[in-house]
């Protein structure tokens, strides 16, 4: 009987203190990696969700812009972090687009990670260069099949959504382009407006402003739906039938998480998406704010798996050589 008390006391003793800090959590700065530079979407909403986090927290969530490598970069460093729920990785789309498009990857997607909460969904938009005479799809692919390999488009990063979006599009209508990746979505649509490169595929909260100025012309958007931010503006679908990109944004830590930590982070996140002044300010962005809880999201970032997986195939896309 002894022994067993003195067990008992033991390993009370090695977790209590992982109690106690779930408890106490967040007791100092929260450090959220970003996979793309400042003034990015990623960027922006992260820092929206960030403010509000810090506030009903009490401690400051730290953004840590570590762009490149689609995302590999931020990834990595997050997976070697430790679990104690004080770095964070802002998962975007190219988390499960990554595992296809490179050869080797120092983490494993889906084993290295804790899923936390989903905390957004925007649909991505096809911009060009406003000179051309360009303004449809049809046109754009017209366009391309005239120029079969003339025809440049940006991308925030090799493996990024914006890159796998365009190249559906060149699978789905039999057209050759060029890609240009850069190390961000803001530096891809300068390049656009400038008519340095003739088309990108970002998301809409960071194009927006450049498409109401008259800098970018948007001629699509990516979601099955026409977007309520540019009802005008027409789907790829409409053109190429069961075309579909969506970007999605949320929050995912180090394999071992506490789960009081978690639930803690979730819970959060969930009272931050419904503030009347977040969802206002994701709007106007062109973003829709969303919550779906850790299991939830572990769903589905393996659907997304699953489905860019299919994508790259379907595209013709081999790893390492994109």
């Amino acid at each position: 009987m002894t022994k067993v008390v003195f067990l008992a006391a033991t390993c009370f003793s090695i977790l209590a203190p992982g109690v106690a800090g779930a408890q106490d959590y967040p007791a100092r700065p929260i450090r959220v990696a970003v996979p793309f530079p400042p003034g990015g979407t990623s960027d922006i909403l992260t820092r929206v969700i960030g403010q509000k986090l810090s506030t009903s927290m009490g401690q400051p969530f730290v953004i840590d812009n570590r762009p490149g490598a689609g995302g590999v970069i931020a990834t990595d460093i997050v997976a070697k972090a430790n679990p104690d729920g004080y770095t964070l990785y802002m998962a975007f789309v190219s988390h499960a687009i990554n595992p296809y498009v490179y050869s080797k990857l120092p983490y494993d997607t889906e084993r290295d990670f804790t899923p936390i909460a989903m905390f957004g969904v925007s649909p991505n938009v096809v911009v060009v260069t406003p000179s051309l005479p360009i303004k449809s799809i049809k046109d754009m692919i017209a366009f391309a099949r005239a120029k079969p390999g003339q025809f440049n488009y940006a991308s925030a990063g090799t493996g990024t959504n914006s890159h796998l979006s365009a190249e559906m599009i060149g699978a789905m209508a039999g057209i050759r382009m060029t890609h240009v990746p850069y190390k961000g979505g803001p530096q891809a649509n300068a390049d656009v407006a400038s008519g340095a490169v003739q088309m990108h595929i970002p998301s809409m909260p960071v194009t927006m402003p450049l498409i109401s100025t008259g800098r970018l012309r948007a001629i699509a958007v990516t979601s099955l739906k026409r977007s309520p931010v540019l009802p005008d503006v027409p789907t790829v679908a409409e053109t190429l039938p069961g075309y579909e990109s969506l970007a999605w944004y949320g929050f995912i830590g180090p394999r071992g998480m506490p789960a009081a930590v978690v639930a803690r982070l979730d819970g959060e996140i969930q009272k931050a998406v419904a503030q009347p002044d977040l969802v206002e300010s994701f709007s106007k962005q062109g973003a829709d704010p969303v919550h779906m809880g850790p299991k939830a999201f572990a769903g589905f970032i393996r659907e997304e798996l699953k489905r860019w997986g299919m994508a790259v195939k379907a595209a013709g896309l081999e790893p390492g050589n994109l």
